[in-house]
């Protein structure tokens, strides 16, 4: 009796899934790292020690339900609910995971586009893989270098009250815009407006992104891109970049250009990347170089970072990597990798890695 009841249960479960057009899917990744900084600025206690690491820190795991449901006047209502979990918490960050971390959302896409609402990347982070996927396409977390507190991209956010609108595909063009609700007063509306657009084909990408965070302010002494609500102050960027992929070789190039404005003093920084990949059979090699110059007003404030990494696919949906990554920074600035890894103004660090990755 008891097996027919739960038998019973787990049927009247499935079946509203089925006819709802649920898909379950996500990605499991983690590595080993080694990490080994240098001794600048080291102080006994602190989290940046010096000390040589070995440890097991997970690579962006994460898994996803998203549905579809064909309206009756046309097009179709989309939802979606990602959730991070983690394979090896070297940095302790799954007591900041919650349900529904990464992309969640509802949207609407037919013939003129896809119109979507809820937490998710904003237009500056999302399109530039239209952009220069070469560069975008980091083999893991360890050798990552896109992002707030990372050399490149650093506009690029997931932002938890975001608007955004995609275009249908026009011979190859596609325009993103983004609109994040921001903290609003009397004095002040700190809300961040972003559109971008590239064209593609077989061989080619090109395309730019730009992005206007109003009413918002970051410390230029920190190398990571933190804002805060200020009236009259503003964070804006340019990133402009393109792409090339022929015979099992690519090439992406990319600029960036940030501008942390007081309401006083505009202070910019200019980022420049260029990456090369080459796929033969189940094998995949990335090289790739950025470099932040120094800040306005700030002198040693830039870095750059150099990384390696090949992949070798065990099926279509798992592979193991092994990366190596150079990061060396200025006096004046702390950047650090995607990994986590806490740095002093000054530090640098060299940091290999060996992990695996399995889609679902």
């Amino acid at each position: 009796m008891n097996k027919i009841i739960a038998l019973s249960i787990a049927a009247a479960l499935i079946t509203p899934a089925v006819f709802a057009e649920v898909t379950i899917s996500g990605s499991v990744r983690t590595a080993f790292e080694y990490v080994s900084p240098d001794q600048v600025g080291v102080k006994a206690g602190s989290k940046s020690d010096g000390t040589n690491k070995t440890q097991l820190a997970d690579q962006s795991s994460r898994i996803r339900f998203s549905g579809k449901d064909k309206l009756d006047f046309g097009g179709d209502l989309i939802w979606v609910l990602e959730n991070r979990f983690r394979v090896g918490d070297a940095y302790d960050k799954a007591s900041t995971d919650v349900w529904g971390s990464r992309d969640t959302y509802i949207g609407y896409k037919g013939d003129f586009g896809f119109a979507r609402f809820g937490k998710m990347d904003n237009a500056y982070k999302n399109i530039y893989k239209g952009i220069a996927p070469t560069l975008e396409g980091e083999l893991n977390d360890s050798s990552g270098y896109l992002g707030t507190g990372q050399v490149l991209r650093r506009l690029g956010n997931r932002d938890a009250q975001v608007i955004y609108y995609e275009t249908p595909n026009f011979s190859g063009f596609n325009a993103n815009a983004s609109y994040t609700i921001g903290e609003k007063t009397a004095k002040y509306d700190a809300s961040t407006y972003q559109i971008g657009g590239y064209w593609k084909d077989d061989i080619f990408n090109v395309g730019a992104v730009y992005s206007l965070g109003q009413d918002q302010n970051s410390d230029y002494k920190s190398s990571k891109i933190t804002s805060v609500a200020k009236e009259g102050a503003n964070i804006n960027g340019l990133l402009i970049g393109g792409n090339v992929n022929y015979a099992g070789f690519g090439l992406g190039l990319t600029w960036e250009q940030v501008d942390r404005d007081d309401g006083k003093i505009s202070r910019k920084q200019d980022s420049y990347a260029a990456a090369g990949s080459y796929k033969y059979d189940k094998l995949y090699f990335l090289l790739s170089y950025v470099k932040a110059n120094d800040v306005d007003t700030l002198a040693d404030s830039g870095a750059e970072q150099l990384s390696l990494g090949a992949s070798y696919n065990l099926s279509k949906k798992s592979r193991v990597y092994a990366t190596y990554t150079k990061l060396d920074n200025e006096k004046n600035a702390n950047f650090t990798t995607e990994s986590g890894y806490t740095l002093n103004n000054g530090q640098s660090l060299d940091l290999f890695s060996v992990g695996v990755r399995s889609d679902f």
